[in-house]
């Protein structure tokens, strides 16, 4: 099943959930988010009144991820949707509110382990159900989750690069940015994802490096449907 998977990894505000779902749509795959599985965690134990952030809570935590049955299924649109425990949850799993949960989740190692067995087990009967093949993106989909995925792509920009596409998308949301400071928030994060004991954030050897910091959407989505036909010619 692996043959029919692309993994895509890289730092965040670099581009890559946009480029994986215009290269999914350019190539007739389906693009799947792979952090809607911890979200999912999230939203379950949070639900339950757990208190994310006790450390006390980890176990219970872990245990909520090994219970929970996700599966990715299409919508009327043919869009993704999250179906978390036999119920429709994609218009609760990304509140800006649980975004601000998910630290401990993340990082949980046990939560990782029980995510990436149930990853790909979600992507294969989403396969199995007829798609032509997945885009998912993450930090670690071609390290760890899917290493035997013979197209991976590691794309990043430039800290600079990227501040000023975060900026930009928060201010066509009428909020104030505090460059600096915004800034500060993104190396920071760089920093955890790259120091991170399991799934760390790497460039796997075999991964096709892509730098956006000189591209725009359609640059870089014309480079990777460049590269995905090189590997399967039409």
């Amino acid at each position: 099943m692996d043959e029919h998977i692309i993994a895509i990894d890289g730092p965040a505000g670099s581009g890559k959930s946009t480029a994986a779902r215009h290269l999914a749509e350019a190539i007739g795959f389906s693009y799947l988010n792979s952090g809607a599985m911890y979200r999912a965690v999230a939203f379950l134990a949070d639900e339950g009144g757990i208190d994310l952030e006790n450390p006390i809570k980890a176990d219970e935590i872990a245990e909520i991820a090994h219970n929970m049955r996700f599966e990715y299924r299409l919508g009327a649109d043919r869009k993704q949707r999250f179906w978390v425990n036999d119920v429709d949850r994609s218009d609760s799993l990304f509140t800006a509110a649980l975004t601000g949960k998910l630290k401990p989740v993340v990082n949980n190692p046990r939560v990782r382990e029980e995510l990436v067995t149930k990853m790909r087990q979600s992507v294969r009967k989403f396969l199995d159900s007829g798609a032509e093949g997945v885009v998912m993106e993450g930090r670690d989909i071609g390290t760890v989750v899917f290493p035997d995925a013979p197209m991976k792509f590691y794309i990043h920009a430039s800290l600079d690069a990227r501040t000023r596409r975060r900026a930009a998308e928060l201010q066509t949301r009428g909020e104030k940015v505090d460059l600096a400071g915004l800034q500060k928030q993104i190396k920071y994060r760089d920093d955890t994802d790259m120091e991170r004991e399991h799934g760390a954030l790497i460039q796997h050897d075999d991964a096709i490096d892509v730098d956006t910091t000189d591209l725009d959407e359609a640059g870089t989505l014309k480079l990777l449907v460049a590269k995905v036909r090189e590997h399967w010619p039409t």
